[in-house]
């Protein structure tokens, strides 16, 4: 079958706009080769422009647009109403407002509730992924590294990679060896005289193992008791609603996003807590314990 008639969609990453065309005749062009009426043409471009907000610049040529709004118009395969999309980072280069957090990044979202079409979405951003995503495919280097729901990848990480990569600020990992194994927990030294007690037990490593701890910016707190280990600030941004903290332990780096308000100053000695909270364990090769 000709790859006209097979019902897919590619929405370039380098726009491929006619720049000889004004934006409406852009929008139109595939439509009118597949003769559709030219109401029906009209309609779907004036709901197309409504949703990209690109109303006012339908007789303008690409050249007189940002590069937002050229990615905008080159999204132009939506009006075919396909039944698969391949997307190549269509986002990256709309207006930051349009992408914050806590707004939709424009109608890719509603796009796929709207049209219930398949839709395969290539980025290089993990927010935009986790935001939008049914499901992820994380690639390294030509390899799949694990297949999940954006929560399944976020919870469970299949290796060292996929945890440092989903999430935002990426997650830590505290680099250290097992000193001692007890019935329920293990302690794992992670710098001269820091010492961390986890819950891994008789079996599940041994004397000697060498693991990598990890855990979340947003999980760790300030305070003392048994799963808790002392570090130096060495910068604390003050975000209103968070405090971010940068934080030495022993010569390895943690950072820690703590809800509500703390004055703290460089060179401050704190104790960062890891109680009740989910902590992730990674062998040698990278791999989840």
């Amino acid at each position: 079958m000709p790859a006209a008639d097979r019902g897919l969609a590619m929405v370039f990453q380098s726009y491929a706009l006619y720049p000889h065309m004004s934006l409406r005749q852009n929008l139109a062009f595939g439509l009118e080769n597949t003769r559709l009426p030219k109401a029906e043409i009209a309609a779907r471009i004036a709901d197309e422009a409504r949703m990209l907000e690109i109303e006012q610049l339908l007789e303008r040529r690409p050249g007189q647009l940002s590069g937002g709004q050229r990615q905008r118009v080159a999204r132009r395969a939506i009006l075919r109403r396909p039944v698969a999309f391949l997307l190549d980072e269509p986002l990256s280069n709309l207006d930051a407002e349009l992408c914050a957090p806590g707004t939709e990044c424009p109608g890719v979202a509603t796009l796929h509730a709207r049209l219930a079409a398949t839709m395969i979405y290539v980025t290089h951003d993990q927010v935009e992924a986790m935001t939008l995503a049914d499901r992820i495919v994380v690639l390294r280097a030509g390899r799949i590294e694990q297949v999940g729901s954006p929560l399944e990848l976020y919870n469970r990480p299949a290796n060292r990679f996929v945890a440092g990569f989903i999430g935002a600020p990426h997650m830590n990992f505290l680099n250290g060896n097992v000193t001692a194994v007890h019935d329920g927990t293990a302690d794992v030294a992670v710098a001269v005289g820091h010492t961390l007690a986890v819950p891994l037990g008789e079996g599940t490593v041994a004397f000697g193992t060498c693991l990598a701890v990890g855990v979340r910016p947003h999980h760790v707190t300030l305070g003392g008791g048994e799963r808790s280990i002392p570090a130096r600030v060495q910068l604390a941004e003050a975000l209103g609603s968070e405090t971010v903290v940068h934080a030495d332990i022993g010569g390895q780096k943690m950072l820690a996003v703590i809800t509500g308000q703390h004055h703290l100053a460089a060179g401050d000695e704190v104790r960062l807590s890891f109680a009740d909270v989910p902590l992730h364990f990674f062998g040698e090769a990278g791999l989840r314990f």
